[in-house]
């Protein structure tokens, strides 16, 4: 596997519009004394797994429900740590001439999460990026979301879900993408979640094919039904005493001429009841 340092961090880069933060002399300091040396002797006890194909320069073990795969380029060795049971990833990149660690990153499925961090040719920190910086709805309250509501482990891959994350630009917020096996067809469907990475609120809710030919996603209809929307509210609706409206404009002037209808028919002025509404907040 070539230029795996590079490739680590360009996956990095991709799962998240965090910044980098550069590391201060003084925090580099403290972390003088902890650096970390890649040893393969540390899995000695390990045994080949036969699952993978194994060369001398991409090597798979195991022991017990751990999984671990050591690939080496050129420059540096790749140490890829992941179980049976829990779908967690650490990822560590050593330097193949020092062994010193250079890139430190965990992964949850297949997205980034926590602290990506840099070390320098000395293994002095030197960079991090928090890759859950943007969600304010926290990895682990999704986690017990999903467990209190649906009755779902997504720390347990036994369960066969699926999950991803990402700050989408179009929706202009972070979000997270939930797929669980049906209850009523585990082998045939997913139900499929939305969820808002600020708030946790499930913003769109579906159910999908587990295997699909059609390359739409669920992500995907959502989007293109918001657009649809979005082009019909500001589109041409009706003409009223001479007058054209968008759908939008309609429903805003139906609201406020039935506002207007109960004020007169009750005798009261909702411009005063909502003054004193405030006054009483």
């Amino acid at each position: 596997m070539k230029k795996i340092l590079l490739l680590v961090c360009l996956t990095a880069l991709l799962d998240c519009a965090s910044q980098p933060k550069k590391i201060s002399k003084e925090k580099n300091k403290k972390n003088k004394n902890i650096m970390e040396y890649f040893n393969e002797d540390t899995y000695k006890d390990w045994e080949i797994d036969t699952d993978w194909t194994s060369s001398e320069d991409d090597k798979s073990i195991k022991k017990e429900n751990e999984r671990l795969r050591i690939s080496f380029d050129n420059k540096n060795i790749q140490v890829e740590k992941t179980s049976i049971i829990n779908p967690y990833k650490r990822i560590s990149v050593y330097d193949k001439k020092t062994k010193l660690l250079r890139v430190f990153i965990m992964k949850f499925y297949q997205f980034s999460i926590s602290i990506l961090k840099n070390y320098d040719e000395m293994g002095s920190l030197i960079e991090e990026t928090n890759y859950d910086k943007p969600y304010v709805f926290a990895l682990h309250q999704l986690i017990e979301k999903i467990k209190k509501e649906e009755d779902v482990d997504l720390e347990d891959l036994t369960q066969k879900s699926i999950v991803d994350r990402h700050v989408d630009k179009e929706l202009g917020k972070p979000i997270y993408e939930v797929y669980l096996r049906s209850k009523i067809y585990p082998d045939a469907e997913f139900d499929y979640f939305l969820i808002d990475g600020i708030t946790g609120e499930v913003i769109f809710k579906t159910t999908c094919p587990v295997r699909d030919e059609e390359p739409t996603t669920p992500l995907f209809e959502y989007k293109k039904a918001l657009r649809k929307k979005v082009t019909e509210d500001n589109s041409y609706y009706k003409s009223y005493k001479g007058k054209d409206y968008t759908k939008k404009e309609w429903e805003a002037f139906e609201e406020e001429w039935y506002r207007d209808f109960e004020e007169k028919k009750e005798g009261r002025n909702f411009f005063w009841d909502n003054i004193f509404k405030k006054l009483n907040e």
